[in-house]
């Protein structure tokens, strides 16, 4: 996912304009001040800005042009209360709040296309990897399918599933299903993913796993399907939420954690529970990490 700077001095704006992204999109650098940020971010390549006119310290402006002023700069959208300007040290100026289409719409002014034939070239590649993963599912156990040993402990069965995710989650590939390719790329993941999220749901739960290691040592490759579906619980943190919004932040906050940012997946798994404050599942989930951190 592209990263893409947020700027913005209200912290309950910042989170509607997160939840405005697109889904899967985006992965968020959230900032509540301008001062200085540019240089913070100098070398790190940032494609896109989203600058709200009212920061916590009065540097909307001069965040802009300091952006600007990045080699290679990032596409700024800036965010008004009121009356967008013309012209500016930014790409693209709009009156925010807005409904999400119309903010959807101001955003994709700002994205740049890639080349037709690179991109092309990209997603054939990208198919044949999946397909040719596919292939090989019907030979493969459980373990071997997420490219795991026998054995594996729990966190690194949950890290390689939610790197998996990373790339081959269906939902990240909804979005194309209106290109030539998209379909045919959507169908394959999301048959690759269903079976990935099914040895998941196996070597994730206890018990499950032991009944498996007993069949798998009979030549066995699978579960019987009553055994194998059963339901356990959440098995992603999407899972853990209930509304769309949550479930976006939620999202984020497993991606950060299968690139190994912690710091960051508690932030986004605080913002689901700002949109739910009851969610104890996610409570707990925060509770956790924060043990983990020490």
């Amino acid at each position: 996912m592209e990263q893409i700077l947020i700027a913005c001095g209200d912290t309950d704006l910042l989170r509607r304009i997160v939840a405005d992204l697109p889904a899967d999109e985006f992965t968020p650098i959230a900032s509540r001040k301008g001062n200085g940020i540019a240089a913070k971010l100098a070398g790190r390549g940032i494609p896109y800005a989203i600058v709200h006119e009212s920061l916590a310290d009065g540097h909307g402006a001069t965040l802009c042009a300091a952006l600007k002023e990045m080699s290679p700069p990032p596409s700024i959208l800036y965010l008004v209360a009121s009356d967008a300007p013309a012209s500016g040290p930014f790409d693209v100026a709009v009156t925010y709040p807005v409904p999400g289409p119309v903010f959807r719409n101001a955003l994709k002014r700002i994205l740049q296309p890639e080349d037709s034939a690179e991109d092309l070239e990209k997603w054939r590649g990208f198919y044949n990897e999946v397909v040719e993963r596919h292939g090989l599912l019907p030979t493969q156990s459980y373990y071997q399918m997420l490219g795991l040993k026998a054995g594996a402990p729990h966190h690194l069965i949950v890290q390689i599933f939610d790197a998996l995710s990373l790339r081959y989650h269906p939902d990240r590939y909804q979005k194309h299903r209106g290109e030539r390719w998209g379909d045919a790329v959507y169908d394959q993941v999301n048959e690759l993913y269903k079976l990935y999220t099914e040895a998941f749901g196996v070597l994730s739960d206890r018990r499950k796993r032991n009944r498996y290691d007993e069949v798998l040592a009979t030549g066995e490759l699978r579960l019987a399907g009553d055994e194998s579906n059963a339901d356990s619980g959440p098995k992603t943190f999407a899972d853990l939420g209930n509304s769309a919004a949550s479930k976006k932040f939620l999202k984020l906050a497993q991606t950060d954690l299968a690139r190994g940012q912690a710091t960051q997946a508690l932030q986004n798994l605080r913002f689901a529970l700002s949109m739910e404050p009851d969610n104890a599942a996610i409570t707990a989930k925060i509770a956790e990490l924060e043990q983990k951190q020490g």
